[in-house]
Formats: structure tokens, C-alpha cells, sequence
């Protein structure tokens, strides 16, 4: 999968969020955020949301064109997954105008991060801010021999 673009807006007063994400034409399969999970930290607002496809599609899509939009519409702060959240880190119910929240998108197809130790390390590190891939070549919830040198 690639995610191309997304920009997205958040009513602080109604504590929800829309976002539009460019993604790819796969019909009749189609994309769809399974979960997001809070990982504000002590220093931003942060989310972060799972793409996968409906039909569990483990097509390589990332040389596909940019032809399509999910679009998610209203989704409230209380369907964030708080279990990355720590004593400490901003409260995102806190959030005012003044303020951005950084949101990732990641292609998981199968992504659990409470039986996968490798797609929890993905959203540990997502909380830190480090977004490349750290295993060389493996796609998401697998472990790779791989290295940033490779």
C-alpha cells in the first residue's frame, strides 16, 4: 500500500476529526482505517491511524497511482486507542485551535499490536516521532533481518 497525501481538520469543541487520506483504486476491495491509537506524547498531539483493505488484500500497492480517497468524516477523540498513553503526555481532549495534531497513517494488513511485537515497536516509535521503516524490506507486523544500512 502507499499513502500518498492525507490532510485532515479537528473541531476541538465537539473533541472529533475528519481526515482525507489519497490512497489508490483497488475496487471492489477497498481501504479502510481499522483503528487509530492516541499517541500524543509530553511534547505534541499525535494519532495514529491502521489503513488495511476490507478483503485483507496483501497486494504490493505501492507502485500504484494516486486515483482515490478514503475519506473519514467526525470520528471522535473517544474512539482512540489510549494504551500508548502515559502519565505525563498531553491530554488531547485539551487540545485548542491554536494547536496541529500529527497524524500518521500506517499500512497494516492484519496489524495487532497486542499479539505482534514488531507492529507495537511500530507505534512505540511512531509516539517518539520515528517513522521510517526499521527492518529493511519487511512489510508491516514482520520481523526483518534487515538494517537502516541496507
Amino acid at each position: 500500500m502507499k499513502v500518498y497525501e492525507s490532510t485532515g481538520t479537528f473541531n476541538p469543541g465537539d473533541g472529533t476529526f475528519s481526515i482525507t487520506i489519497q490512497t489508490t483504486d483497488i475496487s471492489p476491495d477497498a481501504f479502510y482505517i481499522s483503528q487509530y491509537y492516541n499517541i500524543c506524547n509530553k511534547n505534541r498531539y499525535a494519532i495514529v491511524g491502521i489503513l488495511e483493505t476490507k478483503d485483507k488484500d496483501a497486494t504490493d500497492f505501492s507502485s500504484y497511482p494516486p486515483n482515490e480517497l478514503l475519506i473519514q468524516e467526525d470520528v471522535p477523540f473517544g474512539d482512540l486507542d489510549n494504551s500508548y498513553v502515559v502519565a505525563g503526555d498531553k491530554d488531547i481532549c485539551d487540545i485548542t485551535s491554536a494547536d496541529e495534531i500529527v497524524v500518521y497513517i500506517h499500512d497494516g494488513i492484519g496489524f495487532d499490536p497486542t499479539t505482534n511485537e514488531d507492529d507495537n515497536k511500530y507505534i512505540e516509535n511512531y509516539k517518539l516521532g520515528i517513522y521510517v521503516h526499521l527492518a529493511g524490506g519487511s512489510p508491516p507486523g514482520v520481523g526483518g533481518p534487515g538494517s537502516l544500512n541496507d
